[in-house]
């Protein structure tokens, strides 16, 4: 293609959260309008790239017209973004978005259809995290018993909840689990559609779930967890996040909820602290090691969510491929972690 600019990376984002630079609105400057500390961040791993002598640019999944190639991309001089309306191409990719309709399956099918064309994220693994029901299936020895709920009348909710039984039942640790469980969005994030009843309202989880007929659920036992870890003396429900980067542990943090909650995350109100090797728990260390070479995969990043039970035993909460790298602005703690991470992900392409 003519005018085509090459590129020895580019970061492509989601299209559905990053604007493209092939918008005429005069009033969009920067991708991340609504989300400044997505511009902060980006412009620093684009700083970053270019130190380690790579050029680079940003784009979005609705930029892709071929294997590598874009219609249009961002370039970011200090803190100044710059539309580029024309085409760009490259071999590597820093793939920060993941396909949950045939729509996005085909557009990413398309990046990657020539083998010279590198994704950074391995898609076998997001297949695995993003569906809870297949986390569970993988990683049954690791993970909190799952059940999916087929939609319909109530006898399949009956069903369901005998089939958790019979895996709590059959599980080493059963006296872990309370007499809640947990009805979640089996592909959701973000703390968000997850639901607790007591194992016997079958009438109220029926009604929550014929409210959302959109979404898949699935069920979990709640475990006890709400003084299983203690941080500096203190002990409330909390989940530990691993972030394992090439094979490697990278860095890990807690999140604790707020009173009352049982969600750690922090769109929830949970609270954040960074973790030093030495303060996480042995059995998380040692179920995340296994976990990450059952997984085998290498150039990738991703996350591992633990809680540990109150006796003391640890559980795979969820994983995720696409954690954020972003900071809060007055944390100076999270802003060096979050700049680190971003140094250590441009070393597996320096």
């Amino acid at each position: 293609m003519l005018n085509t600019a090459k590129f020895d990376v580019i970061i492509v984002y989601n299209g559905s959260i990053a604007t493209s630079a092939s918008t005429t609105d005069e009033l969009i400057t920067t991708p991340f309008p609504s989300r400044p500390s997505y511009n902060l961040a980006y412009s620093y791993f684009l700083k970053m790239l270019a130190v380690n002598h790579l050029k680079s640019a940003f784009s979005t999944s609705g930029d892709i017209i071929g294997s590598g190639i874009f219609q249009s991309y961002w370039t970011c001089q200090g803190k100044i973004w710059t539309k580029h309306a024309h085409t760009c191409q490259t071999s590597q990719i820093f793939d920060k978005f993941s396909p949950t309709d045939q729509k996005g399956k085909k557009l990413r099918t398309l990046l990657f259809a020539s083998p010279t064309i590198n994704a950074f994220n391995q898609p076998e693994i997001f297949e695995i995290f993003f569906d809870k029901q297949k986390t569970f299936n993988t990683l049954p020895s690791y993970a909190i018993p799952t059940v999916t709920v087929a939609p319909g009348d109530q006898g399949n909710i009956t069903r369901s909840l005998a089939q958790l039984s019979a895996l709590i039942l059959a599980h080493p640790h059963a006296l872990d689990f309370s007499d809640s469980l947990i009805l979640k969005d089996r592909f959701g994030a973000g703390g968000l559609n997850i639901y607790k009843f007591k194992f016997a309202d079958r009438s109220n989880i029926f009604k929550m779930i014929t409210d959302h007929p959109k979404l898949s659920f699935i069920l979990q036992p709640l475990v006890k967890f709400d003084h299983g870890f203690s941080y500096h003396g203190l002990k409330k429900s909390a989940d530990i996040r691993l972030i394992y980067l090439n094979g490697e542990l990278e860095t890990a943090y807690i999140r604790m909820a707020k009173t009352g909650d049982f969600r750690c995350n922090q769109h929830q109100g949970g609270s954040l602290s960074y973790l030093k090797l030495g303060e996480i728990p042995a059995n998380v260390l040692t179920s995340s090691r296994a976990i990450t070479k059952k997984l085998n995969k290498k150039s990738t990043l991703f996350t591992l969510d633990f809680i540990v039970s109150n006796s003391n035993h640890a559980y795979f909460l969820e994983g995720n491929t696409g954690p954020g790298l972003t900071w809060d602005p007055a944390d100076e703690i999270d802003k060096y972690e979050a700049k680190k991470l971003i140094r250590s992900i441009i070393k597996v392409f320096v």
